[in-house]
């Protein structure tokens, strides 16, 4: 079957849009919510049709009828929501971070408009996260995402079943890894908040008159963000060499 159009294979861009496609929707900084999805698919399409006379060798026949073309699609797409969605998996750790680091400093109910995703959220969920998409286009890691998307199909080949048993494997390895940073971001605040109310409960034993952790509640606050301030370049380096080391592996 011979499905051209001026000179464009339409059945290979086809192919590489699908999993182009669902891969942008969620890879970070390109796949944030705050994008309209139009702009995202726009530049899916133009990726898409960039990469694809590059994979029309590699492109497998399509099948002999509608549903059947619909299903080599489809694998497409769970390829590219498969790998796509890992890496979405790793910004989440921010706003693991942010709500552990909110409650170690007592602001856990104060909640702000994410401009990331058009919800309220916590306030230091949502500072992490505006901050992440920050660092995303100012290390460059955007293109390397870009570049980890064409290099899938090293990865991946097109036309490729799904690999389940991989693709639970790669979950549990990124859900793990996202907690893992989310935790190391907020460790200094953990840590100090330990040592504060160990602090505290010595002085209430001390002096009971005095009602000890409503007094010190504005230096809990004011700590917190002093020892949050103080960890949080080592932390989002960290962040960074995570989504670094997902970015490199599909490239």
């Amino acid at each position: 079957m011979n499905l051209t159009l001026y000179g464009v294979d339409i059945w290979s861009v086809a192919l590489v849009f699908a999993r182009v496609g669902a891969m942008v929707m969620l890879i970070p900084g390109f796949g944030e919510p705050a994008i309209p999805a139009r702009v995202r698919l726009g530049f899916a399409l133009m990726l898409a049709m960039a990469v694809a006379p590059n994979l029309a060798g590699h492109a497998p026949a399509p099948a002999n009828s509608a549903f059947g073309m619909a299903g080599q699609v489809g694998l497409e797409t769970m390829i590219g929501l498969m790998l796509g969605g890992a890496a979405r998996m790793l910004m989440s750790s921010l706003a693991t971070a942010g709500q552990i680091a909110g409650t170690e400093i007592g602001i856990a109910f104060a909640q702000i408009t994410d401009p990331t995703i058009n919800q309220s959220g916590q306030i230091v969920s949502v500072f992490l996260s505006v901050m992440g998409v920050a660092l995303i286009f100012a290390t460059g890691l955007d293109r390397m995402f870009l570049q980890g998307i064409v290099g899938s199909y090293d990865l991946i080949a097109l036309g490729a079943r799904v690999p389940v048993g991989d693709a639970a494997q790669l979950a549990l390895d990124t859900a793990a890894s996202s907690f893992r940073v989310g935790f190391q971001i907020a460790m200094p605040v953990i840590a100090a908040g330990m040592i504060f109310r160990v602090g505290l409960a010595v002085l209430a034993r001390l002096i009971p008159q005095i009602q000890v952790f409503f007094v010190v509640l504005p230096l809990q606050v004011m700590g917190g963000f002093a020892v949050f301030a103080l960890g949080l370049s080592a932390g989002m380096l960290m962040w960074l060499d995570s989504l670094q080391s997902y970015s490199t592996w599909l490239r």
